[in-house]
C-alpha cells in the first residue's frame, strides 16, 4: 500500500481504548450518582433509591466504581464487602448474600488479591439494556 493512502485499519486505532466504556458508564450512571472530585468517594442520588432490590443497587454501585477506575489513575475496579456495607445502601446483613448471588451466577468478578468485587467490562451493555429498559 502506498503511503500516501489511507490505510482503513488505522481507523481501528484509538488514543483511549477505555473511551467507549466511559461513555456507555457514565450515561448508564448519571441519573443514579455522583462523584466526588476530591475524595474519589461515591454519592447517591433520589433515584438510585427507587431502583429496586439490592441486586440493582450493588450492580449501580459496582459500576460506579468501574467508571472511578477509568477516570482516575491507580483507582482500582471493584469494593469490597467491607466498602460496600459502609456506603449503606441497603441493609447489612444483605450485602453478602447479594454479593454471593451475583458471584455465583456469574454477573461480577472477585479481584484475588483484595477480595473486592467488580461488573466485567462484558456486562456494561448488559446493565445498559437491563436498566433502559426499566425507565
Amino acid at each position: 500500500m502506498k503511503s500516501n493512502e489511507k490505510d482503513p485499519l488505522a481507523e481501528l486505532f484509538t488514543d483511549d481504548v477505555k473511551s467507549m466504556d466511559r461513555q456507555a458508564v457514565a450515561n448508564f450512571l448519571k441519573p443514579y450518582v455522583v462523584l466526588d472530585r476530591t475524595s474519589n468517594q461515591i454519592g447517591f442520588l433520589p433515584a438510585f433509591e427507587r431502583v429496586g432490590g439490592n441486586i440493582e443497587k450493588l450492580e449501580i454501585a459496582l459500576m460506579a466504581s468501574k467508571a472511578l477506575s477509568l477516570l482516575v489513575d491507580g483507582h482500582k475496579d471493584g469494593l469490597t464487602q467491607v466498602q460496600i456495607t459502609s456506603m449503606d445502601i441497603m441493609p447489612g446483613g444483605s450485602v453478602k448474600g447479594t454479593l454471593k448471588k451475583l458471584f455465583d451466577s456469574k454477573q461480577i468478578k472477585k479481584n484475588t488479591g483484595d477480595a473486592s468485587y467488580y461488573i466485567p467490562n462484558y456486562r456494561i451493555n448488559e446493565l445498559i439494556e437491563k436498566y433502559n429498559n426499566k425507565k
